[in-house]
Protein backbone atom coordinates (compact mmCIF):
# COMPACT_ATOMS: atom_id res chain seq x y z
CA UNK A 1 0.00 0.00 0.00
CA UNK A 2 2.98 2.33 -0.42
CA UNK A 3 5.68 3.74 1.81
CA UNK A 4 3.68 6.58 3.44
CA UNK A 5 1.53 6.79 6.57
CA UNK A 6 -1.35 4.81 5.06
CA UNK A 7 1.12 2.12 4.04
CA UNK A 8 2.47 1.82 7.57
CA UNK A 9 -1.07 1.68 8.98
CA UNK A 10 -1.97 -1.04 6.47
CA UNK A 11 1.11 -3.06 7.46
CA UNK A 12 0.01 -3.08 11.11
CA UNK A 13 -3.35 -4.62 10.28
CA UNK A 14 -4.03 -8.35 10.49
CA UNK A 15 -4.78 -10.16 7.23
CA UNK A 16 -8.59 -9.67 7.52
CA UNK A 17 -8.04 -5.94 8.09
CA UNK A 18 -5.73 -5.73 5.08
CA UNK A 19 -8.32 -7.57 2.98
CA UNK A 20 -10.99 -5.11 4.11
CA UNK A 21 -8.71 -2.19 3.23
CA UNK A 22 -8.05 -3.59 -0.25
CA UNK A 23 -11.77 -4.16 -0.84
CA UNK A 24 -12.49 -0.59 0.23
CA UNK A 25 -9.81 0.58 -2.18
CA UNK A 26 -11.48 -1.64 -4.77
CA UNK A 27 -14.66 0.45 -4.56
CA UNK A 28 -12.56 3.43 -5.66
CA UNK A 29 -11.20 1.32 -8.49
CA UNK A 30 -14.72 0.55 -9.65
CA UNK A 31 -15.53 4.26 -9.88
CA UNK A 32 -12.32 4.86 -11.77
CA UNK A 33 -13.05 1.94 -14.10
CA UNK A 34 -16.43 3.45 -14.96
CA UNK A 35 -14.76 6.81 -15.68
CA UNK A 36 -12.08 5.14 -17.82
CA UNK A 37 -14.62 3.30 -19.94
CA UNK A 38 -16.67 6.48 -20.32
CA UNK A 39 -13.63 8.41 -21.57
CA UNK A 40 -12.59 5.60 -23.92
CA UNK A 41 -16.09 5.60 -25.38
CA UNK A 42 -15.82 9.34 -26.04
CA UNK A 43 -12.64 8.90 -28.12
CA UNK A 44 -13.43 5.55 -29.75
CA UNK A 45 -13.98 7.24 -33.11
CA UNK A 46 -10.28 8.20 -33.25
CA UNK A 47 -9.29 4.52 -33.47
CA UNK A 48 -10.46 4.23 -37.09
CA UNK A 49 -10.26 7.80 -38.29
CA UNK A 50 -8.83 8.47 -41.74
CA UNK A 51 -5.19 9.45 -41.36
CA UNK A 52 -5.76 13.02 -42.53
CA UNK A 53 -8.39 13.50 -39.82
CA UNK A 54 -5.97 12.13 -37.22
CA UNK A 55 -3.30 14.56 -38.40
CA UNK A 56 -5.77 17.45 -38.19
CA UNK A 57 -6.84 16.41 -34.68
CA UNK A 58 -3.23 16.14 -33.51
CA UNK A 59 -2.35 19.48 -35.10
CA UNK A 60 -5.14 21.20 -33.19
CA UNK A 61 -4.13 19.66 -29.86
CA UNK A 62 -0.49 20.46 -30.57
CA UNK A 63 -1.33 24.10 -31.34
CA UNK A 64 -3.20 24.39 -28.01
CA UNK A 65 -0.36 22.78 -26.08
CA UNK A 66 2.26 25.12 -27.58
CA UNK A 67 0.11 28.21 -26.96
CA UNK A 68 -0.44 27.16 -23.35
CA UNK A 69 3.30 26.70 -22.90
CA UNK A 70 4.09 30.10 -24.41
CA UNK A 71 1.45 31.91 -22.34
CA UNK A 72 1.98 30.32 -18.92
CA UNK A 73 5.31 28.48 -18.63
CA UNK A 74 8.37 30.59 -17.66
CA UNK A 75 10.85 28.49 -19.63
CA UNK A 76 9.08 29.27 -22.91
CA UNK A 77 8.82 33.04 -22.39
CA UNK A 78 11.84 33.73 -24.68
CA UNK A 79 10.00 32.01 -27.54
CA UNK A 80 7.01 34.37 -27.44
CA UNK A 81 7.70 35.47 -31.01
CA UNK A 82 6.28 32.12 -32.16
CA UNK A 83 2.84 32.96 -30.79
CA UNK A 84 1.81 35.13 -33.75
CA UNK A 85 2.62 32.34 -36.18
CA UNK A 86 0.76 29.78 -34.07
CA UNK A 87 -2.53 31.68 -34.01
CA UNK A 88 -2.51 32.04 -37.80
CA UNK A 89 -4.85 29.28 -39.06
CA UNK A 90 -2.73 28.57 -42.15
CA UNK A 91 0.42 27.86 -40.11
CA UNK A 92 1.61 24.27 -39.82
CA UNK A 93 1.87 23.47 -36.06
CA UNK A 94 4.26 20.60 -36.74
CA UNK A 95 6.71 23.01 -38.39
CA UNK A 96 6.41 25.48 -35.50
CA UNK A 97 7.11 22.70 -33.02
CA UNK A 98 10.53 22.25 -34.60
CA UNK A 99 11.40 25.82 -33.56
CA UNK A 100 11.32 24.85 -29.89
CA UNK A 101 14.42 23.39 -28.19
CA UNK A 102 14.78 19.70 -27.38
CA UNK A 103 14.40 19.12 -23.65
CA UNK A 104 16.30 16.54 -21.63
CA UNK A 105 15.47 15.00 -18.29
CA UNK A 106 18.55 16.64 -16.74
CA UNK A 107 17.45 20.14 -17.82
CA UNK A 108 13.99 19.76 -16.31
CA UNK A 109 15.29 18.23 -13.09
CA UNK A 110 17.78 21.08 -12.68
CA UNK A 111 15.03 23.71 -12.54
CA UNK A 112 11.55 22.10 -12.48
CA UNK A 113 9.79 25.33 -11.44
CA UNK A 114 10.62 26.86 -14.83
CA UNK A 115 8.50 24.23 -16.56
CA UNK A 116 5.35 24.53 -14.42
CA UNK A 117 2.43 26.56 -15.73
CA UNK A 118 1.54 29.60 -13.62
CA UNK A 119 -2.12 28.98 -14.42
CA UNK A 120 -2.51 26.36 -11.69
CA UNK A 121 -2.14 26.13 -7.94
CA UNK A 122 0.26 23.35 -6.99
CA UNK A 123 -2.22 22.02 -4.41
CA UNK A 124 -4.74 21.39 -7.19
CA UNK A 125 -2.38 19.23 -9.25
CA UNK A 126 -1.40 15.55 -9.19
CA UNK A 127 2.29 14.78 -8.83
CA UNK A 128 3.62 11.65 -10.49
CA UNK A 129 7.08 10.23 -9.88
CA UNK A 130 8.68 7.79 -12.26
CA UNK A 131 9.54 4.38 -10.81
CA UNK A 132 13.25 5.07 -11.07
CA UNK A 133 14.12 2.13 -13.32
CA UNK A 134 16.30 4.54 -15.28
CA UNK A 135 18.24 5.22 -12.10
CA UNK A 136 16.74 8.67 -11.59
CA UNK A 137 13.14 9.24 -10.41
CA UNK A 138 11.55 12.13 -12.28
CA UNK A 139 8.51 14.14 -11.17
CA UNK A 140 5.81 15.68 -13.34
CA UNK A 141 2.64 17.58 -12.42
CA UNK A 142 -0.76 17.43 -14.08
CA UNK A 143 -4.41 18.18 -13.53
CA UNK A 144 -6.50 15.39 -11.93
CA UNK A 145 -8.53 15.19 -15.16
CA UNK A 146 -5.36 14.59 -17.19
CA UNK A 147 -4.27 11.88 -14.75
CA UNK A 148 -7.66 10.16 -15.12
CA UNK A 149 -7.58 10.36 -18.92
CA UNK A 150 -4.07 8.92 -19.18
CA UNK A 151 -5.04 6.15 -16.76
CA UNK A 152 -7.93 5.36 -19.11
CA UNK A 153 -5.56 5.14 -22.09
CA UNK A 154 -3.45 2.61 -20.18
CA UNK A 155 -6.63 0.70 -19.35
CA UNK A 156 -7.49 0.46 -23.06
CA UNK A 157 -4.89 -2.31 -23.46
CA UNK A 158 -6.87 -4.40 -20.95
CA UNK A 159 -10.17 -3.61 -22.66
CA UNK A 160 -8.73 -4.50 -26.08
CA UNK A 161 -7.60 -7.82 -24.59
CA UNK A 162 -11.25 -8.59 -23.93
CA UNK A 163 -11.61 -7.77 -20.23
CA UNK A 164 -15.15 -7.17 -19.02
CA UNK A 165 -16.12 -6.69 -15.39
CA UNK A 166 -16.67 -8.80 -13.25
CA UNK A 167 -13.81 -10.89 -14.63
CA UNK A 168 -10.83 -11.38 -12.31
CA UNK A 169 -7.28 -10.11 -12.81
CA UNK A 170 -4.31 -11.59 -10.95
CA UNK A 171 -1.60 -8.97 -10.41
CA UNK A 172 2.11 -9.83 -10.08
CA UNK A 173 3.42 -6.27 -10.11
CA UNK A 174 4.85 -4.02 -7.41
CA UNK A 175 1.82 -4.00 -5.10
CA UNK A 176 3.18 -3.96 -1.50
CA UNK A 177 0.20 -5.89 -0.13
CA UNK A 178 2.12 -8.21 2.26
CA UNK A 179 4.25 -6.50 4.96
CA UNK A 180 7.97 -6.84 4.38
CA UNK A 181 8.52 -7.85 7.99
CA UNK A 182 6.77 -11.14 7.22
CA UNK A 183 9.54 -12.89 5.30
CA UNK A 184 7.69 -16.22 5.09
CA UNK A 185 3.96 -15.47 4.85
CA UNK A 186 1.48 -18.33 4.89
CA UNK A 187 -0.72 -16.30 2.57
CA UNK A 188 1.52 -14.26 0.22
CA UNK A 189 -1.49 -12.87 -1.63
CA UNK A 190 -4.65 -10.88 -0.95
CA UNK A 191 -8.09 -10.84 -2.58
CA UNK A 192 -10.30 -7.87 -3.42
CA UNK A 193 -13.79 -9.03 -4.36
CA UNK A 194 -15.14 -5.54 -5.02
CA UNK A 195 -12.99 -4.91 -8.08
CA UNK A 196 -12.03 -8.57 -8.73
CA UNK A 197 -8.29 -8.39 -8.05
CA UNK A 198 -6.03 -11.19 -6.87
CA UNK A 199 -2.90 -9.47 -5.57
CA UNK A 200 0.25 -11.63 -5.59
CA UNK A 201 3.22 -10.18 -3.71
CA UNK A 202 6.12 -9.70 -6.11
CA UNK A 203 8.40 -9.06 -3.16
CA UNK A 204 7.72 -12.46 -1.56
CA UNK A 205 8.14 -14.56 -4.69
CA UNK A 206 10.42 -17.53 -4.00
CA UNK A 207 10.35 -21.29 -4.47
CA UNK A 208 8.22 -21.86 -1.38
CA UNK A 209 5.64 -19.15 -2.04
CA UNK A 210 5.52 -19.89 -5.78
CA UNK A 211 3.68 -23.11 -4.99
CA UNK A 212 1.06 -21.11 -3.07
CA UNK A 213 0.72 -18.64 -5.92
CA UNK A 214 0.15 -21.51 -8.34
CA UNK A 215 -2.35 -23.09 -5.95
CA UNK A 216 -4.45 -19.93 -5.65
CA UNK A 217 -4.30 -19.32 -9.41
CA UNK A 218 -5.51 -22.85 -10.02
CA UNK A 219 -8.23 -22.45 -7.40
CA UNK A 220 -9.45 -18.95 -8.27
CA UNK A 221 -9.08 -19.29 -12.08
CA UNK A 222 -8.67 -15.54 -12.82
CA UNK A 223 -9.38 -14.67 -16.43
CA UNK A 224 -6.29 -12.46 -16.73
CA UNK A 225 -2.76 -12.51 -15.37
CA UNK A 226 -0.87 -9.21 -15.17
CA UNK A 227 2.80 -8.83 -14.27
CA UNK A 228 6.25 -7.51 -14.96
CA UNK A 229 7.96 -9.73 -17.55
CA UNK A 230 10.76 -10.51 -15.09
CA UNK A 231 8.28 -11.50 -12.34
CA UNK A 232 6.24 -13.65 -14.72
CA UNK A 233 9.44 -15.34 -15.91
CA UNK A 234 10.49 -16.02 -12.31
CA UNK A 235 7.11 -17.56 -11.44
CA UNK A 236 7.18 -19.68 -14.61
CA UNK A 237 10.70 -20.85 -13.75
CA UNK A 238 9.64 -21.92 -10.27
CA UNK A 239 6.63 -23.76 -11.73
CA UNK A 240 8.99 -25.73 -13.99
CA UNK A 241 11.30 -26.41 -11.05
CA UNK A 242 8.34 -27.66 -8.99
CA UNK A 243 7.10 -29.80 -11.88
CA UNK A 244 3.71 -28.09 -11.80
CA UNK A 245 1.31 -28.66 -14.68
CA UNK A 246 -1.63 -26.27 -14.47
CA UNK A 247 -5.09 -26.82 -15.87
CA UNK A 248 -5.79 -23.08 -15.55
CA UNK A 249 -5.32 -21.01 -18.69
CA UNK A 250 -5.77 -17.22 -18.55
CA UNK A 251 -7.52 -15.51 -21.44
CA UNK A 252 -4.50 -13.22 -21.75
CA UNK A 253 -1.28 -12.29 -19.98
CA UNK A 254 -0.83 -8.54 -19.62
CA UNK A 255 2.60 -6.95 -19.15
CA UNK A 256 4.15 -3.48 -18.94
CA UNK A 257 6.95 -1.52 -17.22
CA UNK A 258 9.69 -3.73 -18.71
CA UNK A 259 10.37 -5.04 -22.22
CA UNK A 260 9.35 -8.62 -22.93
CA UNK A 261 12.39 -10.47 -24.28
CA UNK A 262 11.95 -13.59 -26.38
CA UNK A 263 13.50 -15.90 -23.78
CA UNK A 264 11.03 -14.55 -21.22
CA UNK A 265 8.11 -15.06 -23.58
CA UNK A 266 9.12 -18.66 -24.19
CA UNK A 267 9.52 -19.38 -20.47
CA UNK A 268 6.13 -17.83 -19.63
CA UNK A 269 4.25 -19.56 -22.44
CA UNK A 270 5.71 -22.93 -21.44
CA UNK A 271 3.74 -22.69 -18.18
CA UNK A 272 0.90 -20.28 -18.98
CA UNK A 273 0.03 -20.84 -22.66
CA UNK A 274 -2.00 -17.79 -23.56
CA UNK A 275 -1.93 -14.63 -25.60
CA UNK A 276 0.60 -12.10 -24.29
CA UNK A 277 -0.45 -8.45 -24.56
CA UNK A 278 1.80 -5.46 -23.88
CA UNK A 279 1.42 -1.82 -23.00
CA UNK A 280 3.85 1.03 -23.49
CA UNK A 281 3.19 3.95 -21.20
CA UNK A 282 5.57 6.56 -19.92
CA UNK A 283 5.27 7.26 -16.20
CA UNK A 284 5.48 10.95 -17.12
CA UNK A 285 2.21 10.43 -19.07
CA UNK A 286 3.65 11.78 -22.34
CA UNK A 287 2.43 9.04 -24.69
CA UNK A 288 1.08 5.51 -24.51
CA UNK A 289 0.53 2.59 -26.88
CA UNK A 290 -1.65 -0.49 -26.52
CA UNK A 291 -1.14 -3.82 -28.25
CA UNK A 292 -4.11 -4.93 -30.33
CA UNK A 293 -5.31 -8.41 -31.25
CA UNK A 294 -2.98 -8.34 -34.27
CA UNK A 295 -0.01 -7.71 -31.91
CA UNK A 296 0.54 -4.17 -33.18
CA UNK A 297 1.35 -1.38 -30.73
CA UNK A 298 -0.97 1.56 -31.52
CA UNK A 299 -0.24 5.02 -30.13
CA UNK A 300 -3.18 6.54 -28.27
CA UNK A 301 -2.99 9.70 -30.44
CA UNK A 302 -4.79 12.04 -28.02
CA UNK A 303 -2.34 12.03 -25.11
CA UNK A 304 0.89 12.94 -26.87
CA UNK A 305 2.70 13.38 -30.16
CA UNK A 306 5.82 11.43 -31.14
CA UNK A 307 7.81 13.14 -33.86
CA UNK A 308 7.71 10.79 -36.81
CA UNK A 309 4.41 9.08 -36.02
CA UNK A 310 2.89 10.44 -39.25
CA UNK A 311 6.04 10.42 -41.38
CA UNK A 312 9.80 10.09 -41.56
CA UNK A 313 12.25 11.23 -38.92
CA UNK A 314 15.94 10.76 -38.26
CA UNK A 315 16.14 7.11 -37.08
CA UNK A 316 19.30 7.84 -35.08
CA UNK A 317 17.68 10.58 -33.03
CA UNK A 318 15.97 9.46 -29.79
CA UNK A 319 12.20 9.78 -29.74
CA UNK A 320 10.94 13.31 -29.06
CA UNK A 321 7.57 13.50 -27.32
CA UNK A 322 5.18 16.36 -26.69
CA UNK A 323 2.25 15.88 -24.28
CA UNK A 324 -1.12 16.98 -25.64
CA UNK A 325 -3.25 16.66 -22.50
CA UNK A 326 -0.98 18.08 -19.80
CA UNK A 327 -1.36 21.86 -19.59
CA UNK A 328 0.17 22.06 -16.11
CA UNK A 329 3.62 20.96 -17.30
CA UNK A 330 3.71 20.95 -21.11
CA UNK A 331 7.22 19.72 -21.83
CA UNK A 332 7.59 20.28 -25.58
CA UNK A 333 9.92 18.01 -27.55
CA UNK A 334 10.99 16.01 -24.52
CA UNK A 335 13.76 13.48 -25.16
CA UNK A 336 12.62 10.66 -22.92
CA UNK A 337 15.36 8.18 -23.83
CA UNK A 338 13.06 5.37 -24.97
CA UNK A 339 13.77 4.08 -28.45
CA UNK A 340 10.60 4.13 -30.56
CA UNK A 341 10.41 3.10 -34.19
CA UNK A 342 7.33 4.70 -35.73
CA UNK A 343 5.59 2.73 -38.48
CA UNK A 344 3.51 5.39 -40.27
CA UNK A 345 2.84 3.22 -43.33
CA UNK A 346 1.61 0.15 -41.45
CA UNK A 347 -1.94 -0.97 -42.20
CA UNK A 348 -2.93 -3.13 -39.25
CA UNK A 349 -5.17 -6.15 -39.86
CA UNK A 350 -7.19 -5.17 -36.77
CA UNK A 351 -8.64 -2.27 -38.75
CA UNK A 352 -7.47 0.46 -36.41
CA UNK A 353 -5.73 3.39 -38.06
CA UNK A 354 -4.06 4.73 -34.93
CA UNK A 355 -0.32 5.32 -35.58
CA UNK A 356 1.80 2.25 -34.94
CA UNK A 357 5.20 1.72 -33.34
CA UNK A 358 7.49 -1.28 -33.05
CA UNK A 359 7.70 -3.05 -29.67
CA UNK A 360 9.66 -0.82 -27.30
CA UNK A 361 12.91 -1.96 -25.72
CA UNK A 362 13.58 0.58 -23.01
CA UNK A 363 15.35 -1.26 -20.23
CA UNK A 364 18.01 -3.93 -19.94
CA UNK A 365 17.67 -4.92 -16.29
CA UNK A 366 17.71 -8.43 -14.93
CA UNK A 367 16.23 -9.83 -11.75
CA UNK A 368 18.35 -10.21 -8.62
CA UNK A 369 18.77 -13.31 -6.46
CA UNK A 370 19.25 -13.93 -2.74
CA UNK A 371 21.30 -16.77 -1.18
CA UNK A 372 18.13 -18.81 -0.50
CA UNK A 373 17.00 -18.53 -4.10
CA UNK A 374 14.51 -15.71 -3.85
CA UNK A 375 14.37 -13.83 -7.13
CA UNK A 376 13.56 -10.15 -7.01
CA UNK A 377 12.15 -8.21 -9.97
CA UNK A 378 14.02 -4.96 -10.69
CA UNK A 379 10.75 -3.08 -11.04
CA UNK A 380 9.76 -4.09 -7.51
CA UNK A 381 12.97 -2.51 -6.15
CA UNK A 382 12.22 0.91 -7.60
CA UNK A 383 10.08 1.76 -4.55
CA UNK A 384 13.29 2.41 -2.61
CA UNK A 385 14.43 5.12 -5.02
CA UNK A 386 11.39 7.40 -5.09
CA UNK A 387 11.86 10.95 -3.80
CA UNK A 388 15.52 10.67 -2.82
CA UNK A 389 16.76 14.27 -2.46
CA UNK A 390 19.83 15.07 -4.49
CA UNK A 391 20.16 11.67 -6.19
CA UNK A 392 20.83 12.25 -9.88
CA UNK A 393 21.27 8.61 -10.93
CA UNK A 394 21.43 5.26 -9.21
CA UNK A 395 22.34 1.69 -10.04
CA UNK A 396 22.22 -1.68 -8.26
CA UNK A 397 25.07 -4.10 -9.01
CA UNK A 398 25.12 -7.73 -7.87
CA UNK A 399 28.38 -9.64 -8.24
CA UNK A 400 27.77 -12.21 -5.48
CA UNK A 401 24.60 -13.67 -3.98
CA UNK A 402 24.93 -12.14 -0.52
CA UNK A 403 25.80 -8.58 -1.52
CA UNK A 404 24.46 -5.80 -3.71
CA UNK A 405 26.25 -2.53 -4.29
CA UNK A 406 24.09 0.54 -4.79
CA UNK A 407 25.83 3.30 -6.71
CA UNK A 408 24.46 6.76 -5.98
CA UNK A 409 25.30 9.86 -7.97
CA UNK A 410 24.61 12.35 -5.19
CA UNK A 411 26.32 15.42 -3.66
CA UNK A 412 28.73 14.50 -0.88
CA UNK A 413 26.72 16.29 1.80
CA UNK A 414 23.59 14.24 0.99
CA UNK A 415 25.29 10.86 0.61
CA UNK A 416 24.87 9.71 4.22
CA UNK A 417 21.16 10.47 4.29
CA UNK A 418 20.49 8.92 0.86
CA UNK A 419 22.52 5.79 1.68
CA UNK A 420 20.69 5.30 4.98
CA UNK A 421 17.30 5.62 3.29
CA UNK A 422 18.22 3.20 0.51
CA UNK A 423 19.64 0.61 2.92
CA UNK A 424 16.61 0.84 5.21
CA UNK A 425 14.21 0.30 2.31
CA UNK A 426 16.14 -2.28 0.29
CA UNK A 427 17.22 -4.54 3.16
CA UNK A 428 13.68 -5.77 3.96
CA UNK A 429 13.00 -6.21 0.24
CA UNK A 430 15.84 -8.74 0.28
CA UNK A 431 14.45 -10.15 3.57
CA UNK A 432 17.72 -9.45 5.33
CA UNK A 433 19.55 -12.05 3.24
CA UNK A 434 21.61 -9.57 1.24
CA UNK A 435 24.01 -6.93 2.49
CA UNK A 436 23.28 -3.58 0.88
CA UNK A 437 26.41 -1.49 0.33
CA UNK A 438 26.07 2.09 -0.86
CA UNK A 439 28.85 3.94 -2.64
CA UNK A 440 28.97 7.42 -4.10
CA UNK A 441 29.66 7.30 -7.84
CA UNK A 442 29.32 10.23 -10.23
CA UNK A 443 30.38 8.15 -13.23
CA UNK A 444 27.51 5.65 -13.50
CA UNK A 445 27.49 4.31 -17.04
CA UNK A 446 24.84 5.76 -19.34
CA UNK A 447 23.56 3.64 -22.23
CA UNK A 448 23.27 4.94 -25.78
CA UNK A 449 19.54 5.50 -25.19
CA UNK A 450 20.41 8.08 -22.54
CA UNK A 451 19.20 5.84 -19.73
CA UNK A 452 21.17 4.35 -16.91
CA UNK A 453 20.92 0.60 -16.51
CA UNK A 454 19.20 0.26 -13.15
CA UNK A 455 20.21 -3.31 -12.31
CA UNK A 456 23.45 -4.98 -13.38
CA UNK A 457 23.80 -8.64 -12.43
CA UNK A 458 27.28 -10.12 -12.81
CA UNK A 459 26.98 -13.40 -10.93
CA UNK A 460 29.34 -16.18 -11.90
CA UNK A 461 27.79 -19.25 -13.49
CA UNK A 462 28.28 -21.12 -10.21
CA UNK A 463 26.50 -18.42 -8.21
CA UNK A 464 23.82 -17.96 -10.86
CA UNK A 465 22.29 -21.42 -10.45
CA UNK A 466 18.85 -21.43 -8.80
CA UNK A 467 18.87 -22.70 -5.25
CA UNK A 468 16.03 -23.96 -3.10
CA UNK A 469 15.09 -23.14 0.45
Amino acid sequence: MGQGGLGRLYDRLAVPGQTLALNTFGLRNLRRMWAWNHYLGSIESTERMPRQDQIALTAGLLRESMLSALDTVPFYAPYGNLRQALIAPQTDPFAILGEFPILTRQEVMAAPELFLSNRFQRKDLVRTVTSGTTGTPFATWMEPRTFLQTDALWWRRTAWAGYRFPQWIARLVGDPIVPMRDDSPKQPYRLSWTDRRLYLSTFHLNLETAGRYLDVLERRQPEYLMGYPSSLEILAGYAQQLGRKLSWRPKAILFSSEPMFEHQREAILAVFPSRIVGLFGTAERFVSASQCESDTYHLSLVDGYVEGQFGLRDPVQPALMTPLLNRAMPLLRFQLGDHLDCLPELECPCGRTLPAISPVVTKQEDWLETPTGRRISPSALTWAFKDLPGVRRSQIVQEELGVVTVKLDVPQEQMTSAATTVRNLLTPMFFGEVEVRCVRDSQIEIMSSGKTRFVVRKLSRRDNRPTSI
